[in-house]
């Protein structure tokens, strides 16, 4: 297949590629789980506990990488960052958790 083959959107898309993060900082990665309400984390079986953190925290870094370079930098979370980090990483948990019927 060549590239005319695809449409427009689809070309771009393939052009672009989608931005992937690597590697999860780990200090980002315990500011924003700091953040999830108390349970959360007990809720999910210990044998998938760090691929679903893992991948939460690289979905955030995909999908808001402003707010996860906020949380790389080394101090506390400025409040207006931290406000809208906890609802993103609560909402993704809860999708995932109403997703595996995880109550």
């Amino acid at each position: 297949m060549k590239l005319s083959d695809f449409s427009l959107f689809d070309q771009k898309q393939i052009k672009e590629g989608k931005p992937k993060t690597s590697e999860v900082d780990p200090v980002a990665m315990e500011k924003i789980l700091a953040l999830l309400p108390d349970g959360y984390l007990k809720k999910i079986p210990f044998f998938v506990r760090k691929h679903a953190t893992t991948r939460t925290i690289a979905r955030i870094a995909n999908e808001h990488p402003d707010l996860y370079e906020i949380a790389k930098q080394p101090g506390s979370l400025p409040q207006d960052a931290k406000e809208v980090l906890q609802k993103e990483v609560t909402a993704i948990f809860d999708e995932k958790m109403n997703k595996h019927n995880i109550k």
